[in-house]
């Protein structure tokens, strides 16, 4: 029986023996694809490639790709098929070979490699496609009616995202026998039942699809075909799901063991759920998405928590996710060895988000089924949406979540109801995407065909005689740019470095005689180098000969901080350990940001070694060398390589002695003391497992130095003290502050206390129990818990509601006996309710709740609704 690694290898080697190129999985984070939140497809690395907007390197490929999809999330678990991560074996041709090969290539490993009967072998091609149909039935001699023909629904393949090559499919179907099936004996491929299962999708790519869902022929015909490995495995290991094939099976048996629970009856869908998506969370988190509140990162979050919900159905009420990456890791790193080395900061990011969710979900699963408890009494089957939000809002309770427990129980949910509550509470200014340069990115891919490759020199010189080659201006492709006009110029060779990489674009001028177009910044699009700007004298023309001179001082500067940035991720692996990869930097004149793979908050010692490794190097002068070598024998060299970023077969490694190796493309120093001085200003987080890092070097230095002696010569001036006596006169100041606030508090409390009396004066009492509404000012919430108690120590069967003003903004606290909270009340509900009248939000236990807003005027009214909440429930 082949198992799964057995497939993979069995797959490459067989296309390799075909005269394919062998290409590494990419990062399921699509790179520049903003159409696609995940690597979706083999083929998503491979558009440009198809669309024929790239230079081809090979003309056949094969891999064994990396994918994520989430659109059948509820499903996973629960069918025998369904994944959120699944791998995909694809062999591709970029105008070279087409259906005839790669209907030959299938047809030979179905039968040879894997050993598929072949008369248990069925085909569908396009309802059109008569061509394949010839080909599957004359040349490989597939009986007429086992190639069934099917509609555009399914055997015409669209584009991976919004836009794309696509074109007519053929499908290979393995039939299972009868057992499998229907019963009706015309059942063939297209059937919803089991016993035709698709496993191998021949893609006959014609088209490229445009944003407008508008087909336009490619420049040239390709193949591109998709095999889902796990499926593959259930029929060649003759399993009846995925979950039973070897690798599953062997997580399966870990969460077995670990957990004490047996995998039968209903614990099978709890472990099945979990092992899938730890599985997905292992291989997106060692490709640097990690769980968040927005875009990505909240999916692999809602993945990571529907796992954490099945764990607590299997009894787990405590960290234990994170346990499992391991055997995933023990399992698959043999062909993905980057999970192996982030297992340490995936496993440190799972535990903490399941700390994280784990009282959440408690507090929200016990909400919820309060909720369709009163709901089954009441005899409703639809949650309000605004009950839902509450769920979401106060109690952190995701709404899918809620949406499919729901489900489970027979409940709908009023989604349309809970959307609009989602948008009153949204902020009015959202974060968009926006299109650089006033627009003028969207004729980038216009430039790249008319121009195409652009020679860079500018890692030896620094301005160049070159030739313009293209014009744009803000209405499109021109022949010439006028005065004071904006667009971008591409010309035949530049020494201005394109944005890329983390390195900020090059600034500087492009001159023709009197005639000066000012660079603003350089962008890269594919291989083809853009100069964006503004023409600050005369005219400049198609065909024009020029000088291209970059700003030398920006470049020293940028290059400085570029070549810090190598030092700094070798002195961080160095420090931290060698789980540190970079995800992600920003190199500009002023400062760098590097951010990095770790799990926890840099401590000070740990900031302090890193940049004193980082100085120790500079200092020493080393020789900073590139040289180009072949990708292969780069990455045995030791050399760093940012994990989702393409290399060519030809890379040049940047060494700074013998501390740092990288593969980079980037300008650099000549030597690293010509950084001068590296200092460390902010250690952060901008999501989880990502560190980030922010320094600066020479001017970014200068700067800084500045900036603090004016806070200096400032101290200094308010203090009226020398520079030497300004840190005993701070202390000195600070010792006075806190005595003084020592003596306001106590006078506080004292009137507070003081003016008791007349607050319990102005109770209302409700059936034996007295509600207490009173408003202060200037009160802060531990002033408003300490009088609550007082008050209720005085009136043993009491709700208290307080209010305060705090610079323009209100406080409210509401508190109850325990023998009142016996008789309904629920201060937190009561809270709920009311704390939207300020302008806020909160909650709190039933003895005590708390809430702060924004219209401090609008506090009365607030505590009036708490009072009269109280007396309907009292009454």
């Amino acid at each position: 029986m082949l198992k799964v690694m057995d497939l993979r290898k069995a797959f490459i080697e067989f296309f390799k023996e075909k005269e394919h190129k062998i290409v590494p999985s990419s990062s399921l984070l699509p790179k520049n694809d903003p159409t696609l939140l995940f690597t979706t497809a083999g083929m998503v690395q491979f558009k440009p490639m198809f669309a024929g907007t790239v230079e081809l390197e090979y003309r056949r490929a094969v891999s064994v790709q990396k994918c994520l999809r989430t659109s059948d999330l509820e499903n996973v678990g629960r069918t025998k098929r369904h994944l959120t991560f699944f791998e995909m074996l694809g062999n591709f041709s970029f105008g070279d070979y087409f259906k005839k090969e790669a209907i030959e290539f299938a047809w030979e490993f179905s039968t040879k490699i894997i050993g598929f009967p072949k008369e248990k072998i069925w085909v569908s091609i396009y309802e059109d496609d008569d061509e394949a149909f010839e080909i599957w039935n004359k040349v490989i001699g597939v009986e007429a009616d086992k190639i069934v023909r099917l509609g555009k629904a399914d055997n015409f393949w669209g584009p991976a995202g919004d836009s794309g090559a696509c074109g007519p499919c053929s499908e290979l179907y393995l039939d299972r026998g009868e057992s499998f099936g229907c019963g009706n004996p015309n059942c063939k491929p297209g059937c919803e039942c089991e016993r035709f299962l698709e496993y191998w999708n021949l893609v006959f790519n014609q088209f490229n699809q445009d944003i407008e869902g508008k087909l336009h022929p490619l420049p040239q015909t390709g193949i591109d075909t998709g095999m889902g490995l796990e499926r593959l495995a259930t029929l060649i290991q003759g399993v009846d799901s995925v979950y039973e094939t070897d690798e599953f099976k062997t997580l399966i048996d870990f969460v077995v063991k670990a957990s004490g629970k047996k995998y039968e009856s209903g614990n099978m869908i709890p472990i099945r759920v979990i092992v899938e998506h730890i599985r997905a969370l292992t291989f997106a988190m060692s490709d640097g998405i990690y769980p968040s509140n927005e875009g990505r990162g909240y999916v692999l979050r809602r993945i990571l928590r529907r796992a954490l919900r099945f764990s607590r159905q299997l009894g787990i009420n405590e960290p234990f996710l994170y346990k499992i990456v391991d055997s995933v890791v023990e399992i698959m790193s043999e062909f993905y060895p980057e999970i192996g080395q982030s297992a340490k900061n995936i496993k440190a990011v799972i535990e903490s988000e399941e700390k994280r969710f784990l009282d959440t979900i408690e507090t929200g699963m016990s909400k919820l089924e309060d909720l369709m408890k009163t709901l089954s009494n009441e005899k409703i089957k639809t949650i309000k949406g605004k009950d839902a939000f509450v769920l979401y809002d106060t109690f952190g309770f995701p709404f899918e979540m809620t949406a499919e427990i729901a489900f489970e129980n027979g409940f709908t949910i009023n989604k349309d109801e809970f959307e609009s509550e989602m948008e009153n509470q949204r902020q009015s200014g959202r974060n968009s995407w926006k299109s650089g340069d006033d627009g003028l990115d969207k004729y980038f891919d216009d430039a790249v065909k008319i121009a195409s490759d652009t020679i860079f020199t500018g890692y030896d010189e620094e301005k160049s005689e070159s030739k313009i080659i293209a014009v744009f201006t803000e209405q499109g492709e021109s022949d010439k740019i006028n005065q004071t006009q904006r667009g971008f110029i591409v010309l035949d060779k530049t020494p201005f470095y394109g944005e890329s990489g983390g390195q900020l674009g090059d600034v500087g001028q492009i001159i023709c005689g009197e005639n000066i177009f000012n660079v603003e910044d350089t962008k890269k699009n594919h291989k083809t180098i853009i100069h964006t700007g503004t023409v600050e004298k005369g005219i400049l023309s198609k065909d024009d000969k020029v000088i291209a001179k970059i700003d030398s001082v920006n470049r020293n500067l940028i290059r400085a901080n570029h070549t810090a940035t190598h030092l700094l991720q070798a002195a961080l692996r160095n420090v931290l350990g060698d789980h540190v990869k970079q995800a992600g930097s920003v190199v500009s004149s002023e400062r760098l940001r590097f951010d990095f793979s770790h799990y926890k908050a840099m401590t000070l010692d740990e900031i302090s070694e890193v940049e004193k490794l980082v100085n120790d190097q500079v200092w020493q002068n080393f020789a900073v060398s590139t040289e180009t070598m072949n990708i292969e024998d780069a990455t045995k060299s030791g050399a760093m390589a940012v994990f989702d970023e393409k290399y060519e077969d030809s890379v040049r490694v940047v060494s700074v002695g013998n501390f740092s190796k990288e593969l980079c493309g980037g300008t650099h120093v000549q030597n690293s003391g010509n950084i001068g001085l590296f200092a460390i200003q902010k250690e952060s987080s901008p999501g989880a497992g990502i560190r980030r890092i922010e320094a600066i070097t020479l001017k970014g230095v200068l700067e800084k130095y500045k900036e603090l002696k004016q806070w200096q010569d400032q101290i200094i001036n308010v203090s009226e003290v020398s520079a030497l006596d300004c840190i005993a006169k701070i202390k000195e100041l600070n010792e006075e502050n806190k005595k003084f606030k020592k003596e306001l508090e106590k006078i506080k409390k004292e009137s507070l206390v003081s003016d008791i009396d007349n607050i319990l004066s102005t109770a209302k009492k409700v059936n034996d129990v007295s509600i207490i509404s009173y408003s202060l000012k200037d009160a802060d919430i531990e002033q408003l818990k300490n009088l609550a108690d007082a008050l209720r120590s005085k009136l043993s069967n009491s709700v208290v509601l307080l209010g305060s003003v705090v610079e323009d903004k209100a406080l409210l606290l509401y508190a109850s006996t325990k023998s009142v909270i016996e008789k309904g009340i629920d201060c937190g509900k009561i809270m709920k309710e009311t704390a939207k009248i300020v302008g806020g939000g909160g909650g709190g236990r039933p003895d005590m709740a708390q809430a702060g807003g924004k219209q401090a005027d609008k506090i009365d009214d607030a505590l009036n609704a708490a009072s009269k909440l109280a007396e309907e429930v009292l009454s």
